[in-house]
């Protein structure tokens, strides 16, 4: 039977059924409280309508999950985490003593309609969301979807964090978060006054030859390290763009022009390993002097992907070791 509803629903959705805005409603991305409900929150892919102060929320992504926890909302199911658990460390503290999240089954493209179904969602957040556009007719004839303004990845986690809030009718707590988020950035940065002006070179993800380079800070894991005083190259701001922002793509054969104050790197470790063996690694001034950091998957994580929680969670555990 649940199958037969689902794909009424998935019908009505492709045949472009979506959520119209109410007369009088309120079109915005953060609001005060939850008196202002019927909420309106604009999207790239629509607008989603939220009736009343949502109960069961459902995040598509561990990010949106994330952030619904550091605005007091256990979200009732969200995708997994590639940590072997499901979650990341930092999520883990934040539910302790709580009825943990479900799992969503599949994510992003391959995510199950119907298994979203089955939690009953009347908010579903997807503002990290990538694939989302292949889901979101589906999606939308469920419940209202808060997702992102442009695309997932050129979300900000504030902007990102504002939106959330406005949809749950919290953009207070929202802006109380975000201030005590970017408060302890700026701690970190004025705890260490030698980040000032430092380099860095970023590498992610080695294999096959080549390796990508941060080069701005359309990266988010860049904006936390020029928040924290810290800029990439010269040389490195000169690379083309690859298609993922805020990063190039370089063959092993230019490593030796990514010297830097601070060189950092992340893949697997097997793969950090071989990159870190490389003549044009090892050479490098500041792997030589020590300036050298590996980050395992979920310690670049907390940064690549980032959330209120998971910022905080970086400042305590990866700032130590630059």
């Amino acid at each position: 039977m649940r199958r037969i509803l689902v794909a009424l629903i998935v019908a009505v959705a492709l045949a472009g059924c979506s959520s119209g805005e109410p007369t009088g409603a309120a079109s915005s991305q953060a609001v005060d409280d939850a008196s202002s409900f019927p909420i309106t929150v604009d999207g790239a892919l629509g607008s989603a309508v939220v009736e009343s102060e949502p109960t069961r929320v459902v995040a598509l992504s561990w990010t949106d999950a994330d952030i619904l926890l550091s605005l007091g909302v256990t979200p009732v199911a969200t995708a997994r985490a590639t940590a072997e658990s499901g979650f990341q460390p930092w999520t883990e503290a934040a539910i302790a003593g709580k009825d943990a999240p479900a799992f969503l089954q599949g994510a992003n493209a391959d995510l199950s309609v119907e298994d979203v179904l089955s939690y009953e969602p009347d908010l579903i957040v997807g503002t990290k969301a990538f694939g989302l556009d292949t889901r979101y007719d589906q999606l939308s004839a469920l419940a209202p979807v808060v997702h992102y303004a442009s695309t997932p990845s050129a979300e900000t986690w504030q902007e990102a964090t504002r939106t959330i809030a406005g949809a749950l009718g919290r953009g207070d707590d929202g802006e109380r978060v975000i201030e005590e988020t970017e408060s302890t950035i700026a701690a970190a940065a004025e705890a260490n006054p030698g980040f000032a002006g430092r380099t860095f070179t970023f590498f992610v993800g080695p294999a096959d030859g080549s390796v990508y380079v941060v080069n701005s800070v359309d990266d988010a894991g860049a904006q936390f390290l020029d928040a924290l005083g810290m800029r990439p190259t010269d040389h490195a701001t000169t690379l083309p763009t690859s298609s993922i922002p805020g990063r190039a793509q370089i063959t092993y054969e230019d490593l030796s022009n990514n010297d830097a104050d601070l060189v950092i790197a992340t893949g697997p470790p097997a793969a950090l390993d071989e990159f870190r063996a490389l003549p044009g690694v090892s050479a490098l001034s500041a792997v030589q002097r020590g300036d050298y950091v590996p980050l395992a998957p979920t310690e670049a994580q907390s940064i690549a992907f980032p959330s209120p929680l998971g910022l905080a969670w970086a400042v305590e555990t990866i700032v130590p070791t630059f």
